[in-house]
């Protein structure tokens, strides 16, 4: 990373466009460079966001407000029960009703989030605020974002609305083959020699694709099982999302930090997700929380900005 006193635009890797749903992961590594920041970077940055960093050839540096690094408590995982789990998961999805997108052009997430920055001291953790995405439903095209951004020089939160050029759809996105051995291994496919771990990029790819998707139950259904695949996945039990709902969560640990999907117990509805250290680095000691959500909202919409009357 650059070492010099004014911020600089640092060097944005050329990915291909189907990790686009994924890009966030490419933020979540820089935890694991040696190298530190000479300004605090904002990680964890949803893939739309960063879609439009990247179209702008910029990553933008934070000087939001201070605030204190958020610590929880490191359980311990359940390999043995995550396969269960996953499986159950996968049999309560395939009997639920399809989605269905009819009169919309648009798939509107709203979510509560925040993300982490690192660098000179111990990860802290902005405040929880709120975030709507626009995502082209059919055809690759424009979308939009909604969220507070920092922005250098500004000191604080900007209300924004941003456009988010060049889209992959909704139905590219979840275009997933239903048999789950076949998923997996088109995932792999897609994430393996891009100078990530492929387990840890496999989660992460399915974790956004659940997260801000409009899913068919064949494929949410394969997208569990697949899952249930991925060496080393555990069941974290008593986590909380990021509106504060309490669930169960299917986890995977990559080095240093764990990253959690959190599900309603009762119903296997997913809530949103959670990224922590499970050791002691100089990011800030285990259970530094790094990034959370909440989805609080899916629906279709007929037009760019519109959102649900209900």
């Amino acid at each position: 990373m650059n070492d010099q006193t004014t911020p600089a635009a640092p060097p944005v890797p050329v990915l291909p466009a189907a990790r686009r749903q994924a890009l966030r992961h490419h933020l979540v590594n820089e935890i694991h460079r040696p190298a530190r920041r000479s300004r605090r970077a904002l990680l964890l940055v949803p893939a739309g966001v960063l879609a439009v960093v990247l179209a702008g050839g910029v990553v933008a540096y934070s000087l939001a407000p201070v605030s204190a690094p958020l610590v929880v408590t490191v359980a311990q995982g359940d390999h043995g029960a995550a396969t269960l789990l996953l499986q159950r998961m996968a049999a309560a999805a395939t009997g639920e009703p399809g989605p269905s997108p009819s009169g919309g052009e648009y798939l509107y997430v709203k979510s509560r989030v925040a993300y982490s920055e690192v660098g000179n001291g111990p990860a802290r953790l902005q405040p929880v605020h709120e975030r709507e995405i626009w995502i082209p439903l059919f055809h690759r095209g424009d979308g939009q974002v909604r969220q507070p951004f920092y922005d250098v020089p500004l000191i604080g939160a900007i209300p924004s609305t941003r456009k988010l050029p060049d889209m992959t759809p909704n139905a590219q996105a979840v275009d997933l083959p239903a048999d789950p051995d076949e998923l997996l291994a088109k995932l792999y496919e897609r994430h393996t020699g891009q100078g990530y771990d492929p387990d840890s990029a496999v989660f992460t790819a399915i974790g956004d694709i659940l997260r801000e998707s409009l899913v068919p139950p064949q494929i949410r259904s394969a997208l569990y099982r697949a899952a249930a695949k991925i060496p080393d996945v555990e069941v974290v039990r008593g986590v909380t999302d990021a509106a504060g709902r309490p669930g169960i969560a299917v986890a995977h640990t990559d080095q240093s930090w764990r990253h959690e999907w959190i599900f309603d117990e009762r119903t296997y509805d997913y809530l949103g997700e959670r990224s922590y250290l499970v050791q002691d680095t100089v990011d800030g000691p285990a259970g530094t929380v790094l990034g959370m959500s909440a989805v609080t909202q899916r629906a279709v919409v007929p037009d760019l900005g519109a959102r649900p009357k209900h």
